[in-house]
């Protein structure tokens, strides 16, 4: 009751405000294209027309309206995470409009917005539950810079599972609905209705995306997002003891575990780069072999929407469990542990074709498929 009572109609106003835009950009791009097309070349892209990758414009613009719509305390924060978010937007949106901006450089932005964070908020990552890393995180250096690759590892794992329309704006809006019923049961009313502007911005977004893909949010709108996913979940527990620390990373789970598997792979493959591109995701997968196949008749565009249908039951079911249990520290590394085990063990099922554990090994011409 506390919670809807806070609640008012300029809350939607951002999402609109977000989904004009995203028209907007739309309608317009034959001026724009040029710079703003994410063209076809590329392992990873499954599109099949230029698109305007651009989207991020429209996300920030809905947040800086709810700045001046949201009540003063939600303004007040979401205006320090603006500032914070800025560098890696910036580097994002360079890299959608110019497509020459390195990947060293981007993290770099990422970790530079999760310093200004903590730097901005006062919030960081000082314990983890763990006895002897908890000792070291009491140290403030270690600790900031602890939070700051945490975000940046985040706002990259946004950018790693935007691959399919919907697909990481709905994932966002699964983990920020999450955010905001944790929020709220704790009692921290300010940051479940800072949450909830979050997820009417992306919605107003999300039905330009989704399934037809009419716009990208590009890297550009996939930091912002990902530094703002980032922070909540560092403020969460930070603001609410009675949140465990491992809570907003289990509802997280699904982008976390795309980007250290996709590293890990990549390590182990001759001659690729971990920070390397290529079409072995879990979303490609499921695109290749399942939603190519099951709608092998529907426009490409909704099999590209499909592919997001299937994989958000994966987020849905982690957030749901951290949403119910969000205090027992023990049930949220097992739920970690649980979805590591489901990913790989579906991962494994697509790529050799039964279901195990272990992967066969692969000849030097199979691994670049």
């Amino acid at each position: 009751m506390i919670f809807t009572e806070h609640l008012s109609i300029s809350l939607f106003i951002p999402g609109v405000i977000t989904s004009a835009l995203s028209v907007l950009l739309v309608m317009t791009k034959q001026w724009h294209g040029n710079h703003s097309f994410d063209h076809l070349e590329g392992a990873q892209k499954f599109h099949v027309e230029p698109t305007p990758r651009v989207g991020g414009i429209a996300i920030i613009s809905g947040m800086v309206a709810a700045c001046f719509l949201s009540s003063e305390s939600v303004s007040k924060l979401l205006v320090l995470m603006l500032i914070a978010a800025l560098p890696a937007f910036v580097a994002g949106l360079m890299e959608d409009l110019t497509k020459c901006v390195k990947i060293r450089e981007r993290l770099l932005a990422t970790l530079l917005s999760g310093t200004l964070a903590w730097w901005l908020t006062g919030y960081s990552l000082d314990h983890i539950d763990i006895a002897p890393i908890d000792y070291l995180l009491a140290y403030v250096p270690l600790g900031a810079a602890f939070t700051a690759f945490a975000v940046g590892g985040v706002a990259n794992s946004i950018n790693i599972i935007d691959g399919f329309n919907g697909l990481a704006a709905g994932t966002i809006i699964i983990c920020f609905t999450a955010f905001a019923l944790i929020a709220w049961q704790a009692g921290d009313v300010e940051l479940a209705q800072l949450c909830v502007v979050f997820v009417f911005v992306v919605a107003g977004f999300f039905v330009v995306n989704f399934p037809f893909g009419k716009i990208f949010m590009g890297d550009g709108g996939a930091y912002l997002l990902g530094v703002m996913v980032a922070w909540v979940a560092v403020m969460l527990p930070s603001r609410n003891p009675a949140v465990s620390v491992w809570a907003p990373l289990l509802v997280c789970a699904y982008p976390v575990l795309e980007t250290v598997f996709s590293m890990w792979r990549r390590h182990h493959r001759i001659g690729q780069h971990p920070g390397q591109a290529d079409s072995l995701h879990l979303h490609s997968l499921i695109y290749c072999r399942v939603s190519r196949v099951v709608v092998r008749k529907a426009r490409p565009e909704l099999k590209n929407g499909l592919t997001s249908v299937l994989i958000w039951p994966l987020p849905l079911l982690s957030a749901g469990v951290a949403t119910f249990l969000f205090s027992n520290t023990m049930v949220m590394i097992g739920g970690i542990v649980v979805c590591a085990f489901v990913y790989r063990l579906v991962y494994l099922r697509l790529t050799q074709f039964i279901w195990c554990l272990r992967p066969a090994t692969l000849s030097r011409n199979q691994t670049s498929e």
